[in-house]
Protein backbone atom coordinates (compact mmCIF):
# COMPACT_ATOMS: atom_id res chain seq x y z
CA UNK A 1 0.00 0.00 0.00
CA UNK A 2 1.36 3.21 -0.86
CA UNK A 3 1.80 6.51 1.32
CA UNK A 4 -1.05 7.91 -0.39
CA UNK A 5 -3.87 5.19 0.23
CA UNK A 6 -2.42 4.55 3.47
CA UNK A 7 -3.24 8.44 4.67
CA UNK A 8 -6.27 8.22 2.99
CA UNK A 9 -7.49 5.33 4.92
CA UNK A 10 -5.80 6.53 8.33
CA UNK A 11 -9.25 7.17 9.90
CA UNK A 12 -11.45 4.20 11.47
CA UNK A 13 -15.32 4.41 10.92
CA UNK A 14 -16.46 5.21 14.18
CA UNK A 15 -18.87 2.32 16.14
CA UNK A 16 -22.54 2.32 15.60
CA UNK A 17 -24.55 4.31 18.80
CA UNK A 18 -26.03 1.98 20.56
CA UNK A 19 -29.88 1.39 21.06
CA UNK A 20 -31.50 1.99 24.59
CA UNK A 21 -31.69 -2.43 25.29
CA UNK A 22 -35.34 -3.40 24.62
CA UNK A 23 -35.08 -7.11 24.31
CA UNK A 24 -36.41 -6.52 20.78
CA UNK A 25 -33.80 -6.99 17.49
CA UNK A 26 -32.92 -3.31 16.85
CA UNK A 27 -33.76 -2.18 13.15
CA UNK A 28 -30.83 -1.71 11.03
CA UNK A 29 -31.14 1.88 8.64
CA UNK A 30 -29.19 3.04 6.19
CA UNK A 31 -29.48 6.68 4.96
CA UNK A 32 -29.16 8.91 2.29
CA UNK A 33 -27.67 11.40 4.15
CA UNK A 34 -27.19 14.34 1.99
CA UNK A 35 -31.09 13.82 0.79
CA UNK A 36 -32.12 15.11 4.29
CA UNK A 37 -29.35 18.28 4.09
CA UNK A 38 -32.80 20.16 5.09
CA UNK A 39 -33.57 18.74 7.72
CA UNK A 40 -30.39 19.27 9.84
CA UNK A 41 -29.51 22.47 8.27
CA UNK A 42 -31.33 25.85 7.53
CA UNK A 43 -31.60 26.30 4.07
CA UNK A 44 -29.94 29.39 2.26
CA UNK A 45 -27.70 29.72 5.78
CA UNK A 46 -24.17 28.81 5.52
CA UNK A 47 -23.70 29.29 8.85
CA UNK A 48 -26.43 27.00 10.60
CA UNK A 49 -23.92 24.62 11.30
CA UNK A 50 -24.06 24.38 15.19
CA UNK A 51 -28.03 24.57 14.99
CA UNK A 52 -27.70 21.50 12.58
CA UNK A 53 -24.97 19.49 14.54
CA UNK A 54 -27.78 19.80 17.44
CA UNK A 55 -30.40 18.75 15.03
CA UNK A 56 -28.62 15.74 13.59
CA UNK A 57 -27.85 14.68 17.77
CA UNK A 58 -31.40 14.70 18.38
CA UNK A 59 -31.63 12.67 15.68
CA UNK A 60 -29.23 10.14 16.91
CA UNK A 61 -30.60 10.60 20.90
CA UNK A 62 -34.07 9.62 19.22
CA UNK A 63 -33.13 6.80 16.65
CA UNK A 64 -31.64 5.00 20.19
CA UNK A 65 -34.66 5.57 22.04
CA UNK A 66 -36.60 3.55 19.38
CA UNK A 67 -34.28 0.81 18.88
CA UNK A 68 -32.80 2.07 15.53
CA UNK A 69 -29.43 1.44 14.53
CA UNK A 70 -28.27 3.91 12.23
CA UNK A 71 -25.56 4.09 9.08
CA UNK A 72 -24.95 7.09 7.32
CA UNK A 73 -24.17 7.08 3.69
CA UNK A 74 -22.85 9.87 1.89
CA UNK A 75 -21.12 10.80 -2.05
CA UNK A 76 -17.71 10.42 -2.10
CA UNK A 77 -17.38 11.24 -5.95
CA UNK A 78 -20.13 10.98 -8.49
CA UNK A 79 -19.19 8.10 -10.55
CA UNK A 80 -21.89 7.34 -13.80
CA UNK A 81 -21.55 9.42 -16.64
CA UNK A 82 -25.90 9.95 -15.57
CA UNK A 83 -24.91 11.02 -12.23
CA UNK A 84 -22.47 13.15 -13.37
CA UNK A 85 -24.00 14.97 -15.89
CA UNK A 86 -26.89 16.07 -13.37
CA UNK A 87 -24.33 17.33 -10.97
CA UNK A 88 -22.67 19.31 -13.37
CA UNK A 89 -25.95 20.79 -14.98
CA UNK A 90 -26.89 21.97 -11.37
CA UNK A 91 -23.45 23.55 -10.65
CA UNK A 92 -24.03 25.67 -14.00
CA UNK A 93 -27.50 26.49 -12.58
CA UNK A 94 -26.38 27.96 -9.61
CA UNK A 95 -23.58 29.77 -11.07
CA UNK A 96 -25.63 31.71 -13.36
CA UNK A 97 -28.50 32.32 -10.72
CA UNK A 98 -26.36 33.22 -8.21
CA UNK A 99 -27.26 30.78 -5.99
CA UNK A 100 -25.85 28.36 -3.08
CA UNK A 101 -28.57 26.43 -1.15
CA UNK A 102 -26.18 24.72 1.13
CA UNK A 103 -23.01 25.04 2.86
CA UNK A 104 -19.86 24.21 1.00
CA UNK A 105 -18.14 21.11 2.40
CA UNK A 106 -21.83 19.83 3.57
CA UNK A 107 -21.23 16.24 3.41
CA UNK A 108 -17.21 16.19 5.22
CA UNK A 109 -19.59 18.61 8.55
CA UNK A 110 -22.78 16.08 8.01
CA UNK A 111 -19.91 13.38 8.23
CA UNK A 112 -18.37 14.69 10.89
CA UNK A 113 -21.64 15.23 12.88
CA UNK A 114 -23.10 12.38 12.72
CA UNK A 115 -19.74 10.42 13.69
CA UNK A 116 -19.25 12.67 16.95
CA UNK A 117 -22.74 11.29 17.68
CA UNK A 118 -21.33 7.63 17.39
CA UNK A 119 -23.00 6.93 14.09
CA UNK A 120 -21.27 4.59 11.89
CA UNK A 121 -20.35 6.69 8.82
CA UNK A 122 -19.81 5.70 5.06
CA UNK A 123 -18.59 7.81 2.11
CA UNK A 124 -19.52 5.82 -0.81
CA UNK A 125 -15.88 5.55 -3.28
CA UNK A 126 -16.28 2.82 -5.69
CA UNK A 127 -19.78 3.43 -7.19
CA UNK A 128 -22.57 6.18 -7.03
CA UNK A 129 -24.07 6.68 -3.50
CA UNK A 130 -27.37 5.41 -4.61
CA UNK A 131 -26.05 2.23 -5.79
CA UNK A 132 -23.99 1.75 -3.00
CA UNK A 133 -26.51 2.27 -0.05
CA UNK A 134 -28.53 0.11 -2.16
CA UNK A 135 -26.48 -2.69 -2.52
CA UNK A 136 -24.96 -2.38 1.61
CA UNK A 137 -28.84 -2.59 2.34
CA UNK A 138 -29.82 -5.19 0.44
CA UNK A 139 -26.90 -7.51 1.70
CA UNK A 140 -27.45 -5.97 5.53
CA UNK A 141 -30.65 -6.75 5.43
CA UNK A 142 -31.30 -3.23 6.31
CA UNK A 143 -33.97 -0.51 5.47
CA UNK A 144 -33.39 2.00 3.15
CA UNK A 145 -34.08 6.15 4.30
CA UNK A 146 -34.35 8.53 1.51
CA UNK A 147 -36.88 10.50 -0.37
CA UNK A 148 -34.93 9.64 -3.99
CA UNK A 149 -37.33 7.42 -6.09
CA UNK A 150 -34.14 6.16 -7.29
CA UNK A 151 -34.03 3.37 -5.01
CA UNK A 152 -37.11 1.70 -6.60
CA UNK A 153 -35.22 1.01 -9.65
CA UNK A 154 -33.15 -2.00 -8.25
CA UNK A 155 -33.91 -5.45 -9.60
CA UNK A 156 -34.45 -7.82 -6.97
CA UNK A 157 -33.92 -5.24 -3.93
CA UNK A 158 -35.34 -6.89 -0.29
CA UNK A 159 -34.90 -3.35 1.44
CA UNK A 160 -37.82 -1.75 3.07
CA UNK A 161 -37.69 2.40 1.81
CA UNK A 162 -38.68 5.24 4.43
CA UNK A 163 -39.18 8.48 2.67
CA UNK A 164 -39.27 10.72 5.86
CA UNK A 165 -38.70 10.76 9.73
CA UNK A 166 -40.36 12.78 12.47
CA UNK A 167 -40.42 12.71 16.31
CA UNK A 168 -43.24 11.50 18.41
CA UNK A 169 -42.53 12.20 22.38
CA UNK A 170 -38.75 10.82 22.28
CA UNK A 171 -38.98 8.40 19.55
CA UNK A 172 -37.79 8.65 16.03
CA UNK A 173 -40.89 8.14 13.73
CA UNK A 174 -40.12 6.53 10.29
CA UNK A 175 -42.44 7.45 7.44
CA UNK A 176 -42.80 4.46 4.48
CA UNK A 177 -42.60 5.49 1.29
CA UNK A 178 -46.09 4.94 -0.31
CA UNK A 179 -45.74 5.63 -3.95
CA UNK A 180 -43.87 2.60 -5.75
CA UNK A 181 -44.08 4.89 -9.18
CA UNK A 182 -40.84 5.06 -10.98
CA UNK A 183 -40.37 8.22 -13.55
CA UNK A 184 -39.89 6.64 -17.02
CA UNK A 185 -36.88 8.05 -17.78
CA UNK A 186 -35.12 6.25 -14.75
CA UNK A 187 -34.26 2.96 -15.98
CA UNK A 188 -33.68 -0.32 -14.06
CA UNK A 189 -30.83 -1.62 -13.18
CA UNK A 190 -28.96 -4.24 -11.02
CA UNK A 191 -27.70 -4.26 -7.08
CA UNK A 192 -23.82 -4.29 -7.20
CA UNK A 193 -22.35 -8.00 -6.23
CA UNK A 194 -20.08 -7.56 -4.00
CA UNK A 195 -20.37 -4.50 -2.37
CA UNK A 196 -18.85 -1.68 -3.28
CA UNK A 197 -16.52 0.26 -1.23
CA UNK A 198 -17.10 2.55 1.30
CA UNK A 199 -14.39 5.43 3.26
CA UNK A 200 -14.74 7.19 6.21
CA UNK A 201 -12.52 9.66 5.33
CA UNK A 202 -12.73 13.22 4.10
CA UNK A 203 -14.29 12.76 0.24
CA UNK A 204 -12.76 15.53 -1.07
CA UNK A 205 -9.60 14.20 -2.04
CA UNK A 206 -10.64 10.42 -2.90
CA UNK A 207 -9.79 10.71 -6.72
CA UNK A 208 -6.36 11.92 -6.16
CA UNK A 209 -3.88 11.86 -7.30
CA UNK A 210 -5.59 11.45 -10.64
CA UNK A 211 -7.87 14.37 -10.74
CA UNK A 212 -10.12 17.42 -8.15
CA UNK A 213 -13.53 18.27 -9.42
CA UNK A 214 -15.43 20.86 -6.84
CA UNK A 215 -18.67 23.12 -8.11
CA UNK A 216 -19.55 26.16 -7.10
CA UNK A 217 -18.51 26.63 -3.27
CA UNK A 218 -20.41 30.61 -2.87
CA UNK A 219 -23.34 32.12 -4.45
CA UNK A 220 -21.01 34.84 -5.24
CA UNK A 221 -18.92 32.92 -8.00
CA UNK A 222 -20.43 35.01 -10.99
CA UNK A 223 -19.49 37.83 -9.43
CA UNK A 224 -16.06 36.94 -7.27
CA UNK A 225 -15.14 33.85 -9.09
CA UNK A 226 -14.81 30.82 -7.90
CA UNK A 227 -12.93 30.36 -4.32
CA UNK A 228 -11.42 26.82 -5.13
CA UNK A 229 -9.20 28.67 -7.66
CA UNK A 230 -8.24 31.40 -5.05
CA UNK A 231 -6.89 28.76 -2.85
CA UNK A 232 -4.83 26.54 -5.17
CA UNK A 233 -1.40 27.06 -4.25
CA UNK A 234 -2.89 25.99 -0.83
CA UNK A 235 -4.34 22.89 -2.29
CA UNK A 236 -0.65 22.96 -4.32
CA UNK A 237 0.82 22.50 -0.90
CA UNK A 238 -1.06 19.79 0.45
CA UNK A 239 -0.74 17.84 -2.56
CA UNK A 240 2.91 17.99 -1.76
CA UNK A 241 2.28 16.93 1.92
CA UNK A 242 0.84 13.79 0.56
CA UNK A 243 3.60 13.26 -1.67
CA UNK A 244 2.22 13.32 -5.00
CA UNK A 245 4.70 13.77 -7.79
CA UNK A 246 2.51 14.08 -10.85
CA UNK A 247 0.54 16.96 -12.18
CA UNK A 248 -3.31 16.83 -10.79
CA UNK A 249 -6.28 17.86 -13.03
CA UNK A 250 -8.33 20.55 -11.74
CA UNK A 251 -11.80 21.59 -12.58
CA UNK A 252 -14.09 24.09 -11.29
CA UNK A 253 -17.29 26.06 -13.40
CA UNK A 254 -16.99 29.59 -13.13
CA UNK A 255 -18.64 32.70 -15.39
CA UNK A 256 -17.39 34.24 -18.54
CA UNK A 257 -18.48 37.47 -19.86
CA UNK A 258 -17.30 38.76 -23.28
CA UNK A 259 -19.30 40.97 -25.68
CA UNK A 260 -19.42 37.32 -27.78
CA UNK A 261 -19.60 34.83 -25.43
CA UNK A 262 -20.82 35.14 -21.78
CA UNK A 263 -21.77 32.41 -19.32
CA UNK A 264 -20.83 29.51 -17.39
CA UNK A 265 -17.53 27.59 -17.85
CA UNK A 266 -15.98 24.50 -16.71
CA UNK A 267 -11.85 25.70 -16.30
CA UNK A 268 -9.32 23.09 -16.72
CA UNK A 269 -6.02 23.02 -15.55
CA UNK A 270 -3.05 20.39 -14.88
CA UNK A 271 -1.29 21.55 -11.49
CA UNK A 272 2.09 20.35 -10.09
CA UNK A 273 2.18 19.91 -6.13
CA UNK A 274 4.36 22.64 -4.53
CA UNK A 275 5.42 22.97 -1.14
CA UNK A 276 5.90 26.62 -1.10
CA UNK A 277 2.91 27.46 1.19
CA UNK A 278 3.20 24.26 3.26
CA UNK A 279 3.37 25.89 6.62
CA UNK A 280 0.01 28.03 6.28
CA UNK A 281 -1.72 24.42 6.11
CA UNK A 282 -0.65 24.20 9.78
CA UNK A 283 -2.06 27.74 10.67
CA UNK A 284 -6.02 28.14 10.01
CA UNK A 285 -6.08 31.80 11.05
CA UNK A 286 -2.59 32.91 8.77
CA UNK A 287 -3.68 30.63 5.69
CA UNK A 288 -7.33 32.54 6.17
CA UNK A 289 -5.84 35.82 6.34
CA UNK A 290 -3.25 35.45 3.49
CA UNK A 291 -5.79 34.26 1.05
CA UNK A 292 -9.26 36.23 1.92
CA UNK A 293 -7.72 39.32 4.46
CA UNK A 294 -8.38 41.66 1.69
CA UNK A 295 -12.16 40.47 0.61
CA UNK A 296 -14.29 43.55 -0.80
CA UNK A 297 -18.04 43.02 -0.81
CA UNK A 298 -19.53 43.96 -3.97
CA UNK A 299 -22.44 46.51 -4.28
CA UNK A 300 -25.38 45.30 -4.14
CA UNK A 301 -25.05 42.14 -2.70
CA UNK A 302 -27.29 41.21 0.18
CA UNK A 303 -26.04 40.36 4.09
CA UNK A 304 -27.83 36.73 3.53
CA UNK A 305 -25.24 36.27 0.46
CA UNK A 306 -22.28 38.20 1.52
CA UNK A 307 -22.69 36.21 4.83
CA UNK A 308 -22.29 32.96 2.59
CA UNK A 309 -19.60 33.68 0.54
CA UNK A 310 -17.33 34.62 3.71
CA UNK A 311 -18.69 31.35 4.78
CA UNK A 312 -17.55 29.98 1.88
CA UNK A 313 -13.46 31.24 1.91
CA UNK A 314 -13.43 30.03 5.34
CA UNK A 315 -14.56 26.51 4.08
CA UNK A 316 -12.29 26.53 0.86
CA UNK A 317 -9.06 27.26 3.37
CA UNK A 318 -10.07 24.99 6.50
CA UNK A 319 -11.22 21.92 4.59
CA UNK A 320 -7.47 21.92 3.45
CA UNK A 321 -6.30 22.52 7.06
CA UNK A 322 -8.60 20.26 8.95
CA UNK A 323 -7.61 17.30 6.39
CA UNK A 324 -3.61 18.05 6.78
CA UNK A 325 -3.61 18.75 10.54
CA UNK A 326 -6.24 15.50 11.30
CA UNK A 327 -8.88 17.83 13.26
CA UNK A 328 -12.26 18.32 12.56
CA UNK A 329 -13.55 20.94 10.03
CA UNK A 330 -17.00 21.56 11.94
CA UNK A 331 -14.71 22.23 14.96
CA UNK A 332 -12.10 24.41 13.15
CA UNK A 333 -15.54 26.58 11.94
CA UNK A 334 -16.84 26.76 15.27
CA UNK A 335 -13.29 28.39 16.51
CA UNK A 336 -12.14 30.27 14.37
CA UNK A 337 -14.80 31.20 11.43
CA UNK A 338 -16.55 35.46 12.18
CA UNK A 339 -19.78 35.76 10.58
CA UNK A 340 -19.97 39.39 8.89
CA UNK A 341 -23.04 40.73 9.61
CA UNK A 342 -25.19 40.94 12.30
CA UNK A 343 -27.34 37.97 11.54
CA UNK A 344 -25.53 35.47 14.18
CA UNK A 345 -27.26 32.18 14.55
CA UNK A 346 -28.66 31.62 17.78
Amino acid sequence: MDELTRRLNAVALTPAAKPVKTGLKPRLVYVDGLNYSDKFFTVGDHWCFRKANKNISKMVKHAQKSNIVLKVFLDAYIESDEAIQKWRSRREKEVRNRTRRMPQAINVLIGEMFSMAGIEVAYSVDADNDDTLASHAHHDRAAVMSRDMDFLRYNGASYRIFENFTYIREYLHLIPRKSTYLRPEITKRDLHKPKPGVRSTNPGFVTLPDFYLRGSPSPLTRDCGNLHITVRSLRQAYYASLGIATPVREEFPTYRTSDDDEGVVWLVEHVLPNDEYHDLLKSPEKAYEHYFGGLVRPDGVSNRDWDNHVYASYAVVFELCALHLGTSLFEMLCTYAKQPSKMIEP
